[in-house]
C-alpha cells in the first residue's frame, strides 16, 4: 500500500507570430460570383501580386506559469491462493486538483447565457435593419469569457474522486502438465490531466489582418500597410465579457471529467517442445470520456441546405452582405464595419468568431484485438520471434456537423487491423567452441563470431478519409500502389470545383475501414562479427541494412476532389534502403 503525491509546475512562453503572418486565397479573385469555389491554382498567388491578403496576424503572446496536483492512494496484493493459481488484488483511489495561473492571467470559462456589454446597442441597431431569418425581438447577443482571479483561481472544476479497481490471476492447469498458463485481468485506469488548461486571451493579443469591412469588395488592409488600425495591445481581464469581441475564442471546458478506461485480458500461454512457446490473447480496451474540441459558434441546421448537390440559393442567401449591427463594437476587427455577412447573424453568438471549447469529454473509443505469440529461445545459436496481431480500433471523437448531439462513430486513423512481425537471430556455428573448430587461433577469430539477424514487418495501411464531397455511389477499385495514374475511380466522385458542396449538412462519413492507404512489407538484416581479443575485450564489426530490398511504401492519394491531383500518389512513407557499417569495443 502506499500514496501517489505530486506537483506539476510549468513555466512557457510562446511568442507565436511575433513579426508578423500573412496569408492569400482566393476571397478577392475568385469569380464569376463572389461566392464560388476558388480555382486549383493560381487565383492565391493573383492576391498576393495584388497586395491584397485574405488573412493573417500579429501576435503578443504573454508568460505563463501554472502548477497542478494530484494525490492518489492504493492498495495491492498478491495472494498465492494455491500452488497453482495466484491472485493479484488492487484498488486505488485518485483525486486531481485543477489547474491554477500563478497570477491568474487564464481564462477559466464561458458564460454563454448572460448578456454582452454590446448586446443593447447590437439589438437596438438590428431592431432597425433586421434579417428575414430572424424577427427583431429574437435577435439575441449572450456570451463571454470569464477569467480567474483570487477568489476563483482555479482553471476548471474537476469531480475526480475516482476509485480504480483491478483484479488479475495466474492458472496452471494441474492436468496440463504444468506446460500451460492461463492468465487474466481486468482494471480501471485513469489518465490524469497534469497542467493543463491555461488559455490568455486578452493577456495575450493577436492583432488579426482585417482584408476588408465589407465581404471583400473594397480593401480594407493590404501588404503595405497589414495592420492600419495599429497593433492592438493586450488588455488582460479589464474588459470582462467584452474581450475579443469580433475575434475567434478558445477556452478549456470548465467542468472536465478525467478520462479513464476499462481494461481486460484473456489469454492461454503453452510450452513446446525445443524451448518454443505459443501464447494467445484476448486484449480489449474501453476508453470514456475522452476529451475532444467542440465549435460552439456555429449556423444552426435549420439554415442549411439537405440537398445532396450543390445548392446555389442557399450559399447565395448565407453569404449575402447585410447591415451590420455590431458596426464600430469591434474596433480592429472584420465585425466591425458597416455590413456583415448574413451567417454570421445566425450564430448562437454572433459578436464572436470562432469559440471553440477544449477538452469537453464526450469522445470514446473501442479496441479489441487477437495476438499469437510464438517464441523459441536461444538454443544452439538460434532465437526466433513471431507475433500476429489481428485487431480493431473504433472511435468516437468527431462531430459530423457541429449542431450534432452525437458522435460520429467511425474506425480510427490509427487502425492497423492486420500485424505480422517475425524476427530471427541466428549465431553461424564456426570457431572455438562451435560445431566447425578450424584448430587455428587466427582461422576461428577471422571466420567466426558471426551472427545474422533479421526483421520482417508487414502491416495493412491506414484508413482514408474524404472531405465534404459528393459521391455518386460504386466500387471505386482502390489500389494504393498504383503510382502511374489515378488510384482510384475519380468519376465517383464531383470534382467540378464549381459544384461542390458547401452550406449543407453532412452526412458523407469522414473515414473508411474498407479503404487503405499502403501498408508496411519491410525487411531489415544485419551481420554482426564479434572478435574476442582477450577475456575481457571484444571488438565487434556491425553491417546493417535497412529496407533492405529498398520496398516503396507509398503515401496516401490526394484525397482533394477539386485538386489537379486527385487520386494521384505523389510520395512514400518510408525510407530508401539505408547500409550503415560500424565498428564498437565492449570490455
Amino acid at each position: 500500500m502506499g500514496a501517489d503525491v505530486r506537483e506539476l509546475r510549468e513555466s512557457n512562453i510562446g511568442y507565436g507570430n511575433s513579426q508578423g503572418t500573412y496569408t492569400f486565397s482566393t476571397n478577392w479573385t475568385r469569380g464569376p460570383l463572389d461566392n464560388s469555389t476558388g480555382a486549383p491554382l493560381g487565383q492565391d498567388w493573383a492576391s498576393f501580386m495584388l497586395g491584397l491578403p485574405t488573412s493573417g496576424g500579429f501576435d503578443i503572446n504573454a508568460f505563463r506559469t501554472d502548477q497542478s496536483k494530484y494525490m492518489a492512494v492504493f492498495i495491492q496484493d498478491d495472494w498465492r491462493v494455491r500452488s497453482n493459481l495466484s491472485l493479484n488484488l488492487g484498488l486505488r483511489f485518485e483525486h486531481e486538483f485543477p489547474t491554477t495561473e500563478r497570477f491568474n492571467r487564464s481564462v477559466n470559462g464561458f458564460n454563454a447565457t448572460v448578456a454582452s456589454p454590446i448586446a443593447a446597442a447590437a439589438i437596438a441597431a438590428y431592431a432597425a435593419h433586421p434579417i428575414p431569418q430572424i424577427p427583431a425581438a429574437q435577435f439575441k447577443v449572450p456570451g463571454g469569457l470569464t477569467f480567474a482571479d483570487s477568489s476563483h483561481p482555479d482553471i476548471y472544476q474537476t469531480a475526480s474522486h475516482i476509485f480504480s479497481p483491478r483484479f488479475g490471476f495466474a492458472w496452471t492447469p494441474s492436468g496440463a502438465g504444468a506446460k500451460t498458463v492461463i492468465r487474466g485481468g481486468t482494471g480501471v485506469f485513469v489518465f490524469p490531466l497534469g497542467a493543463t488548461g491555461v488559455n490568455q486571451p486578452g493577456y495575450s493579443q493577436t492583432t488579426s489582418v482585417v482584408p476588408s469591412l465589407d465581404s471583400f469588395l473594397t480593401p480594407h488592409a493590404t501588404l503595405s500597410n497589414p495592420f492600419p488600425d495599429g497593433i492592438q495591445q493586450p488588455t488582460g481581464s479589464s474588459l470582462g465579457l467584452a474581450t475579443f469581441l469580433g475575434k475567434g475564442l478558445t477556452y478549456y471546458n470548465p467542468d472536465v471529467q478525467n478520462a479513464y478506461s476499462y481494461r481486460w485480458e484473456f489469454g492461454i500461454q503453452r510450452e513446446l517442445p525445443a524451448g518454443t512457446v505459443l501464447e494467445a490473447a484476448y486484449v480489449g480496451n474501453h476508453a470514456v470520456h475522452l476529451g475532444f474540441s467542440r465549435q460552439l459558434n456555429y449556423i444552426p441546421k435549420q439554415y442549411l441546405s439537405a440537398s445532396p448537390v450543390r445548392d446555389q440559393a442557399t450559399i447565395d442567401r448565407l453569404s449575402a452582405v447585410v447591415t451590420n449591427p455590431f458596426a464600430n463594437l469591434a474596433p480592429g476587427t472584420s465585425l466591425s464595419g458597416s455590413t456583415v455577412g448574413l451567417s454570421q447573424l445566425l450564430m448562437p453568438f454572433p459578436e464572436f468568431g470562432g469559440i471553440t471549447s477544449q477538452n469537453d469529454n464526450g469522445a470514446s473509443s473501442y479496441f479489441g484485438s487477437l495476438n499469437v505469440r510464438l517464441q523459441k529461445r536461444y538454443s544452439h545459436g538460434l532465437q526466433l520471434l513471431a507475433n500476429y496481431t489481428w485487431s480493431k480500433l473504433i472511435e468516437k471523437n468527431n462531430l459530423l456537423n457541429s449542431f450534432d448531439t452525437s458522435m460520429e462513430k467511425r474506425v480510427s486513423g490509427d487502425d492497423r487491423p492486420q500485424r505480422f512481425v517475425a524476427s530471427a537471430s541466428y549465431e553461424l556455428p564456426f570457431g572455438a567452441n562451435k560445431m566447425v573448430n578450424f584448430g587455428n587461433q587466427w582461422a576461428n577469430r577471422i571466420l567466426g563470431g558471426w551472427v545474422v539477424n533479421g526483421i520482417y514487418t508487414w502491416q495493412l495501411g491506414a484508413p482514408l478519409g474524404l472531405g465534404n464531397v459528393i459521391y455518386f455511389g460504386g466500387d471505386i477499385h482502390l489500389n494504393p500502389r498504383q503510382v502511374n495514374g489515378p488510384s482510384f475511380d475519380t468519376t465517383r466522385f464531383n470534382t467540378n470545383s464549381q459544384q461542390q458542396l458547401s452550406d449543407n449538412i453532412r452526412t458523407f462519413p469522414t473515414q473508411f475501414g474498407n479503404l487503405r492507404g499502403d501498408g508496411a512489407n519491410n525487411i531489415d538484416l544485419s551481420m554482426i562479427k564479434n572478435t574476442r581479443l582477450s577475456e575481457r575485450l571484444n571488438f565487434q564489426l556491425r553491417f546493417e541494412s535497412f529496407n533492405a530490398f529498398n520496398r516503396v511504401e507509398f503515401s496516401n492519394p490526394s484525397l482533394s476532389a477539386t485538386s489537379s491531383a486527385f487520386a494521384k500518389i505523389t510520395g512514400q512513407n518510408n525510407l530508401s534502403r539505408t547500409v550503415q557499417i560500424g565498428a564498437r569495443v565492449v570490455w
